[in-house]
């Protein structure tokens, strides 16, 4: 705060004995630019610069928290997983989706390609009942439900 009290005093100087060498209208003006230059250094000397990783961070937690999700589900009385994942196709979002249900089958229920989340997790359940049917798990009037 010195530093920058005594470089102002020293260039309010240098200012006082150029405007009476200068004449004319433009003195003032000169005089004018410089103060208000001088109020603004110190400030923006002073602020501190955006950091762009911690909004970024943020952002892509919420993101990752809002698009993978991974659910826990009972499929026809027995604890299954449900997971949805995004995927890219030509700059186009995709959303795809598993079924799996440990202790009971090692079949997978798998659906992609669908742009709603909902949509995909729907199918894949659908896939994955289909494989239990015809691996004889359940029978077709059990499944019907979910067919």
């Amino acid at each position: 705060s010195s530093l920058i009290r005594n470089t102002t005093d020293s260039v309010l100087r240098s200012l006082r004995m150029s405007a009476s060498l200068v004449s004319g209208r433009w003195s003032g003006t000169l005089v004018l630019s410089v103060l208000v230059l001088l109020q603004v250094v110190p400030v923006s000397a002073q602020a501190k610069p955006l950091d762009f990783s911690q909004i970024l961070s943020s952002v892509a937690t919420n993101a990752v928290g809002l698009l993978f999700k991974e659910n826990e589900i009972e499929l026809l009385g027995h604890y299954c997983t449900l997971s949805t994942r995004p995927h890219f196709h030509r700059w186009k979002m995709y959303h795809r989706a598993t079924v799996t249900c440990p202790g009971w089958t090692t079949a997978v229920g798998r659906a992609r390609g669908f742009t709603s989340p909902v949509n995909a997790e729907r199918e894949a359940t659908r896939d994955m009942v289909k494989k239990l049917v015809e691996n004889g798990l359940v029978t077709e009037e059990e499944a019907s439900h979910w067919l």
